[in-house]
């Protein structure tokens, strides 16, 4: 699964010679002690340090050395990106302060383009996936819409898998650790004939779990997860054909809500609408506090990939094919009000089918006064959403209360009265379920044509140019039933004549997708087009051989959207209400860049500046209509934004078996255009305003490594630093709060170590892992559909894992 027989990590971290770099990539080669890396961030097979954009890249080693699963595992290795698994199938990826993946609506895309093997994997079911064989991650910031196309206005992330080989080859990995956490994996791979190869991949990560929910006293925040991967390249002469298949399954419960209200009086006895200091202090610590949860959830993914890749020489170029197709289903079912108080019970619901097809040509070519790329590319995708939200009756007179109702116009007045008139099985205290869902369907078509071109200039000076068009079409649809309430209607249809002839259809059809509902009760459907123009401007220039200056200016696109949960009203007077699409995602970036090496210290000196602007960001937001009753509900929101910045990585050889390393990023980001529409429907401007990205983020550690014990010993120890949230959003004050019983935004560090050993020829060996080292716990987030009256939930990290690993090879 990994490129067991390469360098070890100390030759690779905080190598990335553009950006702030943690890791380099496959394949390698030594000149002055100093690693040669080979990337293809530019769809060119180049050296890293020739590469005029800002990368950084992590290979299979890397993955190992802190027993990473998926890039979420590497936050904080690669200052500026970020990745959130906390619920796998609805990831989130941030690349220097854009956020991509926040809304986990199939009517919008992501400005932080995913690519595995070329093929684009959207933003949701397919995005986040286990490292399964991985050769190289190639972290690519700032905007990509030339060479990857819609969807990487913030950056791209590629991954490169492993094809097979001629050679016989296995190897094997095992993994056991706290909390019943387990990881395998085996790779086979075997020449068929002198032209054909095959290679086969099995793993599997697994937990019971880091906390005990007190409800039903299970152990949850675990995983199961297991995929596979079979791959076959056949030569034919100069060209080559490598197909592959991939498989995967993830299943776990819904991830874990702390809850920070255990008074059953609040929120109706204290909330006043704002979080002050007298409302937190009843705030129980999320960190020292038991998980008590109404519902353990489930979250679920099973995948499918298919993908061909086709290279042939014509000519003096060389022709190139992709073809990709992608499908999934995903579960999520989640606690949203982190309590089992029946007048606080909140859970969600987002399910997801997904079928997509894509294909690219590529033709390129290369003599001594250029090197040129062009191709075509089409997509298409098909994609089916459930939005559901589970409540009670209990629950409903909480939100109608809080939200200045009378205490008479609710259930539980009357169904005391019901009671009280002799009605059996009825209390006043009785909550009745209720449940409403909102279905939805897109279907997303593009088509590119691009260019683009590395003029030499002269032996030192390369001049760069290239552009992409793009045309998107889009067409959504929305359906919103009515609530699901049998119970409910059952009694009303039985007792409601005690009532003064109440029937079911005396209470609105919908709460929380009222809005929908009135809009969308029968299916509609709307359809939009956008085109666009993507180019870059590059000028690099070499010093000499050891130093590389270049100057970029760039453009990014993701397409146009729709809100889920905002069907069209073609009666309204407001234009954006007849056709609530959204414009298209567009960043600028400025950016000039220094990469230098210094043979005879063996080091590196790696910085680059830039500055964006960045139009339309879309982001999901809890909002409400402010009527009492109203259920908050998550929706796209739009702002401009426009940052400025330093990438800065350093690494330092001193002796042969010790490396130092370290990276950070420094970024402004403020928002230029921006009206929050918050949970009780109210605006802010905050035009002006920080964007909440935090000033900092940086590594830095150290490998040594030496022989002993008839082999070889390994030891790599590093950590991370971020600095605090800029900015309070969503709920007002929640996540910036500082008070001795809760805090949240606040700096925070994380340390990681692995000490090994293998054997001389390094085939066989064992290994320590220790991730957060020194048991840092940080609440992550505080929100939630309950916040707006008071009740919100928080996320936390999971506590130090310790794991031991063994592996071997041929």
């Amino acid at each position: 699964m990994k490129q067991h027989r390469q360098t070890i990590i100390a030759s690779s971290l905080a190598f990335a010679f553009a950006g702030s770099a943690a890791f380099y990539s496959m394949p390698v080669r030594a000149q002055d002690g100093i690693p040669v890396v080979e990337v293809t961030a530019q769809s060119r097979n180049q050296l890293i340090n020739d590469v005029p954009i800002s990368l950084q890249v992590v290979t299979s080693k890397d993955i190992q050395t802190l027993g990473a699963k998926d890039l979420a595992e590497l936050n904080g290795y690669i200052p500026g990106f970020t990745a959130d698994n906390s619920e796998p199938t609805q990831p989130g990826f941030t690349i220097r302060g854009v956020q991509g993946g926040g809304d986990f609506g199939i009517g919008t895309d992501s400005p932080v383009g995913i690519y595995e093997d070329g093929v684009y994997t959207g933003k949701t079911g397919g995005a986040l996936m286990n490292f399964i064989d991985t050769q190289r991650v190639e972290v690519i910031k700032g905007p990509q819409g030339t060479l990857f196309g819609r969807n990487s206005a913030a950056g791209a992330i590629s991954i490169v898998t492993n094809e097979p080989t001629q050679d016989m080859d296995a190897l094997a990995h095992y993994t056991i650790g706290n909390f019943g956490t387990y990881k395998g994996d085996v790779m086979l791979n075997a020449a068929l004939s002198d032209s054909t190869a095959v290679r086969f991949v099995y793993a599997r990560v697994g937990s019971k779990g880091w906390v005990t929910d007190e409800t039903v006293n299970q152990i949850t925040g675990g995983t199961d997860d297991w995929a596979t991967r079979l791959s076959l390249k056949q030569k034919f002469g100069r060209a080559k054909l490598v197909f592959s298949w991939e498989h995967e399954e993830l299943g776990q419960n819904g991830r874990p809500a702390f809850g920070v209200i255990q008074d059953p009086t609040l929120p109706l006895s204290g909330f006043q609408g704002k979080y002050d200091a007298a409302y937190v202090a009843h705030f129980s610590n999320p960190l020292s506090s038991p998980l008590i949860s109404s519902n353990l959830g489930s979250e679920s993914r099973k995948f499918d990939g298919l993908t061909m890749r086709f290279e042939a020489p014509v000519g003096d170029m060389t022709f190139n094919s992709t073809t990709g197709y992608r499908i999934f289903n995903t579960y999520n079912l989640t606690d949203n009000s982190g309590t089992n108080n029946a007048t606080t019970a909140v859970s969600t619901l987002d399910s997801k089918r997904a079928h997509s097809i894509q294909q690219e040509f590529k033709l390129s070519g290369k003599n001594d006064s250029m090197d040129w790329i062009s191709g075509v590319s089409f997509y298409n995708n098909n994609e089916s959403q459930k939005s559901g939200v589970y409540t009670n009756t209990a629950t409903i007179d909480t939100l109608n209360l809080m939200g200045g109702g009378s205490p008479a116009n609710t259930f539980g007045a009357l169904f005391g009265a019901l009671a009280a008139g002799g009605v059996p099985g009825i209390t006043a205290t009785t909550a009745f379920p209720w449940s409403e869902f909102e279905h939805n369907t897109a279907q997303s078509r593009s088509w590119s044509v691009y260019g683009d071109t590395i003029w030499h200039l002269d032996p030192k000076s390369n001049l760069t140019f290239g552009l992409r068009f793009t045309e998107d079409r889009k067409t959504m649809s929305w359906l919103t039933p009515p609530r699901d309430s049998l119970a409910l209607d059952q009694f009303l249809n039985s007792w409601g004549y005690a009532a003064g002839g109440l029937t079911p259809a005396s209470f609105p059809s919908n709460i929380a997708f009222a809005t929908s509902a009135q809009l969308s009760a029968t299916q509609v459907e709307r359809t939009k087009s956008w085109t666009n123009f993507s180019p870059r401007l590059v000028l690099d220039h070499k010093y000499d051989t050891n130093t590389m200056v270049f100057a970029s200016l760039s453009q990014g696109y993701q397409a146009g959207g729709f809100n889920d949960f905002t069907p069209p009203n073609p009666t309204s007077t407001v234009a954006s209400q007849r056709d609530p699409s959204y414009s298209p995602e567009k960043m600028t970036n400025l950016e000039i860049g220094l990469k230098e090496t210094f043979p005879e210290l063996k080091a590196t000196l790696n910085t680059s500046l830039f500055a964006y602007r960045f139009n339309n960001l879309q982001n999901i937001t809890l909002t409400g209509s402010g009527q009492p009753g109203s259920v908050p509900t998550y929706n796209v929101t739009t702002s401009d934004q426009k940052a400025f910045g330093l990438d800065l990585d350093a690494r330092y050889k001193p002796v042969n078996n010790v490396t130092l390393f370290g990276g950070f990023e420094y970024i402004d980001t403020t928002f230029t255009k921006y009206d929050e529409v918050g949970a009780t429907g109210g605006s802010t401007n905050l035009a002006g305003q920080p964007v909440g990205t935090p000033y900092f983020t940086g590594m830095g550690g150290t490998n040594m490594s030496w022989a002993a014990l008839n082999g070889h010993i390994d030891w790599t120890f590093q950590g991370t630093y971020t600095s605090a949230q800029r900015r309070c959003s969503d709920a007002p004050g929640l996540p910036c709060l500082n008070y001795p019983n809760i805090q949240t935004g606040i700096a925070t560090t994380k340390f990681d170590t692995n000490l090994g050993w293998q054997n001389a020829s390094r085939q066989f060996g064992v290994a320590v892992i220790i991730n957060n080292v020194f048991d840092k716990r940080y609440v992550t987030s505080l929100g939630g559909q309950l916040s707006s009256i008071g009740v919100p939930y928080a996320t936390i990290n999971q506590p130090r894992y310790v794991g031991f690993q063994f592996n071997a090879s041929l």
